[in-house]
């Protein structure tokens, strides 16, 4: 895919299929980044390999398939028991309905809005979720159409699952937590898959918030600030970057971490930890137990092939449709005077 914009399979004689040609390859390397099912070939090439009668994985298949999935599903079961709600913002559409099917695999009850959500709905599902007694866990919402004019204090926790290039639409998607009337700590989540084209995206959107600091802010545009306040919010502002660069970790969180970052307590964090524990002992206990993540051993073996073996076959298998397997076979005759004449004569007989 990052290579050559291409999704190729093969199947279950492991001859490459016709390879898809996908167009605009950084979204389609953000659809691998948030869940490989988004691609509906790999999904169903994956339940072949597994035997499932259905062409759609569910079940545990839904977080072992993406990090991303697996780390939610270590975060929002410490929520519920807590009583956190959650806002959780996604980009794509697809991958909504990919998290509804996680929802109900977990029994999360949940609200979603996105674009196709009609206007005199809108209304209803903030009401909702915004019942004092109200039993939605998460408001699932994508971050354009969600992101804007929405006043959600009910929740204490915002969820980015995949960054926007235009970083002013995170920040508002966070905002719809912090409203007037919030009464909890907010903690605001940013999941994002290390080694990927996600770091560069969250690269652009940082390089274009410090642009807006460095100009804009620091620039304080009023009749009130001298050039030195400004030369002094200028330098703060450096120092501030230089100091969240040399903080920054690629590192994937362990439970402790995760812990650390949604606890707001003592008390949570101590719960958070025993539930881990819980969670680990009842993995093992399970009859054929299986990590939390797909291994390479698991996948069918055209996932982990050099993706050059699927070029070079794809290439013969083009040579073959186009020129045919080569001249046709012919009886050999031999025209030498190797014959004796008592077998020659023989042979006219």
């Amino acid at each position: 895919m990052q290579t050559s914009g291409m999704l190729l399979t093969e199947d279950k004689n492991g001859k490459t299929t016709n390879p898809k040609a996908l167009m605009n390859t950084i979204m389609q390397l953000r659809k691998i980044c948030n869940h490989p099912f988004m691609f509906n070939e790999i999904e169903e090439k994956l339940c072949q390999h597994f035997n499932y009668t259905s062409s759609v994985c569910l079940g545990a298949d839904l977080y072992r398939a993406s990090g991303k999935f697996e780390v939610l599903d270590r975060i929002l079961p410490k929520l519920k028991v807590t009583n956190h709600r959650v806002l959780l913002f996604c980009q794509m559409t697809s991958l909504m309905t990919i998290m509804e099917d996680y929802f109900a695999y977990k029994n999360f009850t949940y609200l979603r809005l996105d674009g196709q959500t009609k206007s005199e709905e809108r209304g209803d599902l903030l009401a909702k979720f915004s019942e004092a007694n109200s039993d939605y866990f998460i408001f699932l919402l994508s971050t354009r159409a969600g992101g804007l004019g929405l006043n959600l204090q009910k929740a204490d926790t915002v969820v980015i699952f995949d960054s926007d290039w235009n970083p002013h639409q995170d920040l508002q998607a966070q905002d719809r937590a912090h409203r007037i009337g919030q009464v909890n700590e907010v903690r605001v989540l940013r999941l994002m898959t290390v080694n990927s084209v996600e770091e560069k995206i969250l690269a652009a959107a940082r390089y274009k918030l410090n642009v807006d600091e460095k100009v804009i802010q620091a620039g304080m545009f009023n009749n009130k600030s001298t050039g030195n306040e400004r030369r002094q919010f200028l330098q703060q502002i450096l120092l501030q970057e230089t100091e969240e660069g040399d903080e920054e970790e690629d590192e994937v969180p362990d439970d402790e971490i995760i812990n650390q970052m949604i606890a707001r307590s003592e008390d949570e964090y101590n719960l958070f930890n025993r539930m881990d524990r819980e969670r680990r002992h009842a993995e093992a206990r399970m009859p054929n137990r299986k990590p939390r993540l797909f291994e390479l051993s698991e996948l069918p073996a055209w996932l982990t092939k050099d993706p050059k073996e699927f070029v070079n076959a794809l290439i013969d298998q083009e040579a073959l449709d186009l020129f045919g397997r080569g001249t046709r076979q012919r009886k050999e005759v031999d025209y030498s005077d190797s014959l004796t004449e008592k077998e020659w004569l023989k042979s006219v007989q």
